[in-house]
């Protein structure tokens, strides 16, 4: 059997730094298990599905597409920031053999202090 993955994952970056329903300290941050997950926000007081971040890292190619001035900050601490998966889930994101690929418009990397 050859392990699940995907040839693609297309993620986007919420303001909070969560990406694919992995939100800052919920449990399933800390989850290595290759699987889907329920998450329960219990400030929004519902269940989101989630891949776990090793089932995304699994991936032969992860993108981003973050786009907005809102999410410059996010975008500035989960590549730029000392790593802090529970501040910055989306650092969690990093393919084992695969590519990783942000797409991000001005806006979003107004923040960034290095050139890409």
């Amino acid at each position: 059997d050859k392990p699940l993955s995907f040839d693609l994952v297309l993620l986007g970056l919420g303001d909070n730094s969560h990406t694919a329903s992995l939100f800052p300290y919920t449990p399933v941050l800390h989850d290595d298990s290759v699987s889907v997950k329920a998450v329960f926000l219990k400030d929004q007081d519902v269940y989101r599905i989630t891949f776990t971040a090793p089932l995304i890292n699994l991936a032969h190619n992860i993108a981003y597409l973050v786009y907005g001035q809102g999410k410059a900050i996010a975008v500035h601490h989960v590549i730029e920031d000392t790593r802090d998966i529970e501040n910055y889930p989306a650092q969690l994101i990093a393919p084992t053999k695969g590519r990783l690929q942000w797409f991000v418009d001005e806006a979003a990397a107004s923040k960034l202090t290095t050139a890409a």
